[in-house]
Formats: structure tokens, sequence, C-alpha cells
């Protein structure tokens, strides 16, 4: 008899730009260092679940304040505010968590990422299309195993560790240009820049960290729905974006190379003229 899927993940990835998403800045900005704690506490009793959580909000906000300490937090309302607000800003799912049901497009695609071998039942309260699914799925390396996966027996594989080396190598050359490095959110759909795009920006742009100047890209597309592009002509929208990022001095790999300081401050990033331009 088979075993049951384990829904729950044991770890779940987290981005080091993880600050500098602007629904974690406007979190911040409205309930400073308590919001975040609140925040990431919630979403790894989510992961530990599985891809939703489903509990009163009254009850999650007495578990939180065991956690941090009620000489830190006291009133199970604040706590109930905090994850209010991150629905309304979009870190969960208004609807869902009218239903006390926690969840979001976001937690579900980096779930898919990492259960990619993993048969779970996603029907309850599931959000994603099938190409989203699918493209959460096929943006992973086929060598990335699930992290609720438990680990096979070397025995009950019974192939030729040299032959199999070899074979992996081979498909590692006719695959590696299309790895997956990042989605940029499209009005029809997501652009993939694959490792051959992004190696060719990383020449273009020998001294600038790309993958923090793309990743704050698509931060801003998902906030800004109405500046997406069509997935024909997002290039123009990527160039203009990274030559704009090189012009300022961001995301440097030598800070000494720019004279330009490494800034987190919202209101000077909103301040550049590239939130008001065309793009």
């Amino acid at each position: 008899m088979g075993r049951h899927p384990k829904t729950g993940l044991y770890y779940f990835p987290k981005d080091v730009d993880f600050w500098d998403d602007f629904k974690i800045m406007d979190l911040m900005n409205e309930y400073g260092p308590l919001g975040a704690v609140i925040y990431d506490i919630v979403i790894s009793k989510v992961y530990k679940n599985g891809y939703y959580l489903e509990v009163p909000l009254e009850k999650l906000a007495t578990q939180i304040i065991r956690l941090i300490g009620n000489s830190w937090v006291k009133e199970k309302s604040l706590v109930q505010q905090v994850i209010q607000y991150c629905a309304d800003i979009g870190l969960f799912d208004k609807a869902l968590l009218s239903q006390s049901v926690i969840t979001s497009a976001g937690i579900q695609r980096r779930y898919s990422e990492v259960t990619v071998r993993n048969k779970v039942n996603k029907d309850k309260y599931w959000l994603l299309e099938k190409d989203e699914t699918r493209a959460a799925c096929e943006s992973v390396p086929s060598e990335n195993i699930s992290v609720a996966e438990k680990a096979v027996n070397a025995a009950e594989i019974p192939v030729n560790a040299a032959s199999m080396q070899q074979s992996k190598v081979k498909k590692s050359k006719v695959n590696e240009s299309k790895v997956c490095i990042l989605e940029l959110p499209c009005r029809d759909g997501s652009f993939v820049v694959d490792k051959e795009l992004f190696d060719t920006y990383t020449h273009t742009y020998p001294n600038m960290i790309i993958e923090l100047s793309l990743k704050q890209l698509r931060n801003y597309l998902c906030t800004n729905p109405e500046k997406q592009k069509y997935t024909s002509n997002i290039r123009e929208q990527i160039d203009w974006w990274l030559s704009g990022d090189e012009e300022r001095g961001k995301h440097r790999k030598n800070e000494e190379l720019s004279g330009f300081p490494a800034t987190f401050d919202i209101n000077e990033y909103e301040s550049t003229s590239i939130v008001d331009e065309e793009y």
C-alpha cells in the first residue's frame, strides 16, 4: 500500500531580497519589525501544514503571542490587524482569509516549486491556474527533490553510477540554456528569463548584480500591474530598467565603483523617474 504524500514542508525557500519587496516594506512601515515577525511566523505555520492554513484568527493570534512573548505584544486584536493588513496588501488572499483560510498565489507557487515530485492533492483552496502551476513546476531543475519527500533507498535504484553521471552531464549541457532564472509578470502571461538571456544581461552589465535588479523589476510589476507589458515587447522594458539601474549606480558588485551608497529607502526609490516614466 503506497504512502500518502506528506503535505507539510520541513523548510521553505526565502529570497535574499525579501526585505526589498514593496509589500514587506509597506508592512514594516505600518507595523514595524513586529509586523514582519508576525508575517514570518504565519507563513512558517502555513508551510508546516502545506500550502494553506485553516484556523480561526483568534486562535492563531493566541499562538503567535505565546511564541513572541506577551512582553512584546499583549493584544490579540493587534496580531489580527497585522494578518488582515497582510491580506489588504496582497501577501495573503483576502477572500479566503475572510473564511479563516490563510494562503496566497505566491505561497502556492513556491509550494509547487519545492514539491514538484510530490503528488499532493491541490484541489482545496487552490488559487493558481493550471498553466501557472505547470510553469512553477517546470521552472525547477529536474535534479531538485521535494523537501517534503523522504530519501530513496539506494538499493532500489540498480543503475550504474558512472553511466548515470554521464547521462546527467549530457542532459545538463542540452538543458542548461533553458533553465529558468526567474519569471516576470506580463499582461498575457509570464516572461521567462532563462540562463541564456540572463548571461547576455550579465555580459552587457558586468558591474551589476543582474538578479537583484530583475527581482526588483518583478516586484515593481506585481505591485503596479498597469505597468506590465506583453511578452512580445517586455525585452524593451527590461533593457530600460537595467540601464536605469546602471545609470543610478544600483546593485553594483563593488559599491566603490559607483560612488553611490547602498540604500533600502523606499521614498528614495519611488522618487526616481523610473516609477513615473512610460515603462
